[in-house]
């Protein structure tokens, strides 16, 4: 029990003991006497009013040192809670693992803790100053951006607002700083800065962007070194398949050539050199290609663009392929909207786009299918499409087949022949006339290969 509520309980049963002594002096034991006495019960009366009137001045005297006790009580219990409170407060400001200021509305100093004078190298002797500007001096010198750094701390006065700003130090260090405004009911009586050191964060985050940097480079190169080696073993495939029938052709014509029917032996002859001429086209096809898409690689590629008659290139490039499209037994349609189209390209780099596409609409078309060339414009720009009936791409392939040495089929044994590299020579220059190209195909239904060129002249 409280000291103090032990000695209310001992003054109120003295005040009892007193009220029972008083009532039994002048009450109990006068009324006993002089019971018959008409005078003395008068006096005797006057002694009970006497008696009650002392009481309640008792009851009186109690209830007031009680209640001065309490408060006077409330009031030591306050200034020794005080001392205590702001020893807290002082505490948890210093325990805190970010540096903190508090200024006034006047930016005078009010409350700074030791970490923000060590973060910002604040000498022992400046720890007193009331003088927040003076404070903002010597940070200002250890920022590199001293100028925004300060506009940001003007600016945060005029809002209430939680403002967030990082700066670099001139020692390479990172601070983090966050500006909370000090209420007072409605209106703003301050700002509390909040200064953490994020360095290690920082550079943890840039050693993870760098780790994830290099392990991106690292599964590209592997990619790139796996598709290196397809490509590899793709073109050995390629170069040795139409030597083979070279060398088969040769060693008929040298057993026709020792046969006595002369004229059989044309005939022959002019078919086993048709053959061989065909594959001479394919191997130098193949090559030409990688020569041309290692020039502009290079940079070596230049255009050469004059305004030109799209109609004529497309009709010109298309019959020149009819023959040999007769002989796969495959259907050549021509869809050309304008009698004249004219725009600034390079006709060569077009008519090897169009041949490209439709080399390799041919490659996936089976005998008896068709192949359709349209030309038309659409909003200032010219729409060249070559679709196919062949056997189409699977969409899963549809973004990859335009990047270089990709193909559909990647293993021996694909019926159609290919590097992987006549798509990724279209699209370089396709983009060199600030076009585009792409492609909408159905497995198992065909493709289209739509090139989208901007329509312009030359003054």
């Amino acid at each position: 029990m409280n000291k103090r509520w032990v000695l209310y309980v001992t003054v109120l049963a003295l005040f009892i003991f007193a009220f029972y002594l008083l009532l039994f002096v002048n009450v109990i034991d006068p009324a006993r006497i002089y019971y018959n006495n008409a005078d003395k019960l008068q006096q005797l009366q006057k002694n009970i009013y006497l008696a009650v009137v002392t009481t309640y001045v008792f009851i009186l005297l109690f209830l007031a040192i009680v209640i001065i006790s309490v408060n006077m009580g409330g009031e030591r219990n306050a200034e020794a809670y005080l001392p205590n409170s702001l020893k807290v407060l002082e505490a948890t400001i210093n325990a805190a693992g970010e540096g903190i200021l508090v200024v006034d509305i006047n930016k005078k100093v009010l409350k700074a803790n030791e970490l923000c004078f060590k973060m910002w190298d604040i000498p022992s002797d400046m720890h007193n100053l009331k003088d927040a500007g003076k404070y903002l001096d010597l940070i200002k010198k250890r920022i590199k951006d001293p100028d925004a750094f300060e506009a940001w701390v003007d600016s945060s006065f005029d809002t209430c607002a939680i403002n967030h700003y990082v700066t670099s130090l001139t020692d390479g260090r990172i601070i983090d700083i966050i500006s909370n405004p000090l209420m007072d009911n409605d209106s703003m009586a301050g700002r509390v800065w909040c200064f953490k050191d994020i360095t290690a964060i920082v550079n943890a985050e840039n050693e993870l962007e760098k780790s994830h940097e290099e392990m991106r480079l690292i599964t590209e190169a592997r990619e790139y070194d796996k598709i290196k080696t397809e490509f590899f073993a793709n073109m050995s495939h390629e170069i040795k398949t139409p030597l083979n029938i070279i060398i088969g052709t040769l060693q008929l014509i040298e057993l026709d050539l020792n046969n006595e029917n002369s004229m059989r032996s044309r005939v022959k002859l002019a078919e086993h050199t048709a053959i061989m001429r065909q594959n001479c086209y394919r191997l130098l096809r193949m090559l030409n290609n990688l020569i041309y898409i290692t020039e502009i690689d290079s940079g070596y590629v230049e255009m050469h663009a004059q305004n030109n008659d799209l109609v004529r290139i497309i009709k010109d490039t298309v019959s020149s392929v009819e023959k040999f499209l007769k002989k796969k037994e495959i259907r050549l349609e021509l869809n050309i909207e304008p009698d004249s189209l004219k725009t600034a390209c390079d006709a060569d780099k077009i008519e090897r786009v169009l041949l490209n596409l439709i080399s390799n609409a041919v490659k996936f078309t089976e005998n008896g299918g068709i192949i359709s060339v349209s030309l038309y414009e659409r909003n200032q720009w010219a729409y060249i499409s070559v679709k196919d009936t062949g056997i189409g791409i699977p969409g899963e392939m549809k973004d990859l087949i335009f990047q270089r040495f990709r193909q559909v089929d990647k293993s021996f044994t694909r019926k159609c022949e290919g590097t992987g590299i006549g798509l990724s020579l279209v699209k370089s220059l396709v983009e060199m006339h600030g076009g585009t190209i792409e492609v909408q195909s159905e497995y198992g239904k065909g493709s289209e290969f739509i090139v989208k060129l901007p329509l312009r002249q030359l003054a």
